[in-house]
């Protein structure tokens, strides 16, 4: 049977932690300037909202954005995926557009919970060593803020008004249910349509997943460079490697990547990958973003 559900969720597992309609002032994030202020160059996404935990990055590679916001105004999300196993390469992300209005109105809400003065950090001193974090990456009047803490840290209230105090770890809580389901914005969001990306991150190993009984079709790695020296080693051993295809070569490997399940083995033209083929995990990437980069140090 094949079933749809909605793509990653706005809220990260974990216990939701009930907190008090009031509670002790907190601390707010501080910014960072952009290139025109003097400090570093802001990233070309307006918005991004991740979530962090303590384990290898190898296995961190599969985890899309809950939510970005481009420099040209769409708002990237994943969109239902099809329960089948092995499923699509690809994942289902979805764009649509944000007025500059609606973009005003969420930084508006980061203003009210004191998301943009202080630290930056909102994780409460009672979180579990190694929970799952949240991290909104904003840019606000050209400054770019970051900030993080507990997605699941929510305040529940017998009686209203029901809003927590700013710049608390319940604040950030609040902040991050606006920017993960931005339903919120009404008109200020456009229809919904596929999102192409123009540039891919590549993780690739010698051996594809052992799955005995499933015998999937070869797929050709349509590039010039080879699959098997694409990219550069993650850690100390040959494999895995992770590579970037932008521009041109991100037109050129689409097709294949569309058609390709998530155990398809690759070969390479030339004949230099294993007989039994490479098994690849792919993240379509934003402008601004470098997933290479950003979780094993490897440079384009």
């Amino acid at each position: 049977m094949v079933r749809w559900v909605r793509g990653m969720a706005a809220l990260v597992a974990g216990a939701a932690v009930i907190a008090a309609c009031t509670g002790p002032a907190g601390s707010s994030p501080s910014s960072i300037p952009s290139a025109s202020a003097g400090g570093p160059a802001a990233p070309a996404y307006r918005l991004r909202a991740t979530t962090t935990q303590a384990i290898p990055p190898v296995n961190r590679f599969g985890l899309l954005p809950i939510v970005t916001i481009t420099g040209d105004n769409q708002v990237v999300m994943a969109g239902p995926q099809i329960m089948i196993y092995p499923g699509p390469l690809l994942p289902n992300l979805q764009a649509r557009p944000i007025t500059d209005a609606g973009f005003e109105k969420i930084a508006q809400r980061g203003r009210d919970l004191g998301m943009f003065t202080a630290s930056g950090d909102f994780t409460p001193p009672d979180l579990m060593p190694g929970a799952p974090l949240g991290r909104v990456e904003i840019v606000v009047d050209g400054v770019l803020h970051t900030v993080t803490g507990d997605p699941s840290r929510v305040i529940v209230c017998i009686t209203a008004p029901c809003d927590p105090a700013p710049g608390t770890p319940e604040a950030f809580g609040m902040f991050w249910m606006s920017v993960s389901d931005l339903t919120w914005l009404g008109g200020d969001l456009g229809q919904e349509a596929p999102y192409v990306a123009d540039a891919y991150a590549v993780l690739a190993g010698v051996e594809p997943a052992e799955q005995p009984s499933l015998h999937e079709p070869v797929a050709v790695w349509p590039l010039e460079q080879p699959l098997a020296t694409f990219g550069a080693p993650v850690g100390s051993a040959a494999t895995p490697r992770c590579g970037t295809a932008r521009g041109a070569e991100a037109a050129t490997l689409r097709p294949a990547l569309e058609s390709a399940n998530q155990l398809t083995p690759w070969v390479d033209k030339g004949g230099d990958t294993p007989s039994n083929g490479i098994v690849i995990q792919v993240r379509p990437m934003v402008p601004g973003e470098d997933v290479c980069l950003e979780l094993f140090g490897v440079a384009e």
